[in-house]
């Protein structure tokens, strides 16, 4: 059977396939197998769901630095066909769009801005209105690169009479150049401009998580009972769970609640000591496996085993944000 990262690289490819030979648009199948890979979480196993996760997420930065390589061998390829006239030419061209795009994007962030405002009055809408100042970082953070590339490198090498593209090296050398620019200059320039702009602190995906795992607490409190009848769960077992999921919902209910001295909510600081000690007992549990293992008393596949289930323990209280 093919494994779920294996089933995810090649769906894309598949998709695209089967449109093309049916007559359908490719690039649509696939926006289409992204729309409903919405229901993915609802059909995907917890397994093949890390699996898949750390499967792309290691791909993605080998793509992106396949991506570096593929930009320094076009841009030396670019300059062997291009003499010194033309070079300085495509410096020029290099500078002067990097400024124009900065620019354009600017001018659209504050003109559509500004028409919404004079055409939507309502007072929900003035309530997402934010800073000058960080329109400009949006304008700023407009990097290019492989979307840029590829529609350079798209450009063919020979016309529909068999001569050579008027100009592909010039262009391949812009466009690479205007890359290497947005990621040196403006890279580098980000940082100073978001301490310029200002922003204000944005909590919102931080409420938006509280109150997803309360209610999913909430309910998972509520129905505990049910399932456990359903299940027919020892009580000592549904009393324990229960037991558990009121603490976890007293913890949720105070993280982020801050006293008048601004010292943590009771709850949320004994939650904190209770992560201290369970850190020291997975440290304790590790000693004592590899004290079996170097003993021989258990085989490495064991050691892998309980190691990977001590990891993601660990993981689980100090990352709780972050996939692991």
């Amino acid at each position: 059977m093919l494994r779920a990262e294996s089933l995810t690289f090649i769906t894309p490819f598949a998709a695209f396939l089967l449109a093309e030979e049916t007559g359908g648009s490719g690039v649509l199948a696939v926006v289409v197998g992204l729309i409903m890979s919405q229901a993915g979480p609802r059909v995907t196993a917890a397994l093949a769901r890390r699996q898949s996760q750390a499967f792309w997420s290691f791909s993605t930065y080998m793509l992106n630095a396949a991506l570096f390589v593929l930009i320094g061998v076009e841009l030396h390829v670019a300059v062997r066909l291009l003499d010194g006239p033309q070079i300085t030419v495509g410096l020029v061209a290099v500078a002067a769009v990097s400024v124009v795009l900065v620019l354009v994007r600017i001018a659209f962030l504050f003109s559509t801005t500004y028409l919404i405002r004079l055409i939507d009055r309502r007072p929900s809408q003035k309530l997402r209105r934010v800073s000058n100042r960080s329109r400009i970082l949006s304008g700023m953070a407009g990097f290019r690169g492989a979307v840029s590339l590829a529609a350079a490198l798209g450009v063919p090498a020979l016309t529909a009479a068999g001569t050579p593209f008027p100009d592909r090296g010039q262009i391949i050398f812009v466009t690479a150049g205007v890359i290497l620019v947005t990621l040196t200059v403006q890279g580098p320039l980000l940082p100073v401009i978001v301490r310029w702009a200002k922003l204000p602190e944005d909590n919102r995906l931080e409420e938006e998580r509280r109150l997803a795992e309360i209610r999913s607490a909430e309910d998972g409190l509520s129905s505990l009972p049910e399932l456990g009848a359903r299940l027919g769960t020892d009580g000592r077992v549904v009393e324990r769970l229960v037991h558990e999921y009121r603490h976890h919902l007293e913890v949720l209910r105070a993280d982020g609640e801050v006293q008048s001295a601004g010292e943590p909510a009771p709850a949320l600081e004994r939650w904190q000591q209770e992560i201290e000690l369970r850190l020291a007992l997975l440290d304790r549990k590790r000693t004592v496996i590899l004290a079996l293992r170097d003993e021989r008393t258990i085989d490495d596949r064991v050691l892998r085993l309980l190691e990977t289930r001590l990891d993601v323990e660990e993981l689980r209280l100090t990352q709780p944000d972050r996939d692991e």
